[in-house]
């Protein structure tokens, strides 16, 4: 008989073997986006909604 201890390790192990298989996969029609630009879109909007909360106080 298998302890469950055992059979949760055997588990854990497959079921991350399975993410690193998807995480590797890349698809070549993906939309590729520079991190940097993500984080200077990021600043820009809130630069913006600030700007609009000052200019429109509710």
């Amino acid at each position: 008989m298998v302890k469950g201890g055992k059979r949760k390790k055997r588990l854990g192990f497959q079921s991350g073997a399975g993410l690193i298989r998807y995480f590797e996969a890349e698809d070549e029609r993906a939309l590729k986006i520079n991190p940097w630009a993500v984080v200077i879109a990021s600043i820009a909007i809130a630069i913006i909604i600030e700007f609009a909360w000052w200019y429109w106080p509710l």
